[in-house]
């Protein structure tokens, strides 16, 4: 019998820890352009932060090297032989987006 109180107890803790976990997410939504730099990808080859490839530049400390609309200008028309078109054109991105993660990017000093 106290075996499986004991086993019924730690059922229900580890049952009610994802919901206190969603809760917290709730009151800490994520930064919606770390959200599409996720999604596009981008850690695959850049590092940023602490987090990420190694194949393209490391972009922690972009916004020192480059403003807002020259990070835009990147992301939309790759001029940089070196890449060889390795990166994609994120042109077809809404603007929104793009300034989005622009913004995001500059503010990385």
């Amino acid at each position: 019998m106290k075996k499986n109180c004991l086993l019924l107890l730690s059922l229900c803790f580890f049952a009610a820890a994802p919901v206190v976990s969603i809760a917290a997410d709730k009151s800490n939504p994520p930064d919606p352009a770390l959200t599409l730099i996720h999604a596009l990808g981008c850690k695959g080859c850049h590092r940023i932060q602490e987090d990420g490839g190694s194949l393209a530049p490391d972009l922690t400390q972009v916004g020192s090297r480059l403003t807002a609309d020259q990070i835009n200008s990147q992301l939309t028309a790759h001029t940089d032989t070196r890449t060889k078109g390795f990166m994609p054109s994120y042109s077809s991105l809404a603007q929104e987006d793009l300034e989005l993660i622009s913004q995001y990017l500059y503010n990385l000093r």
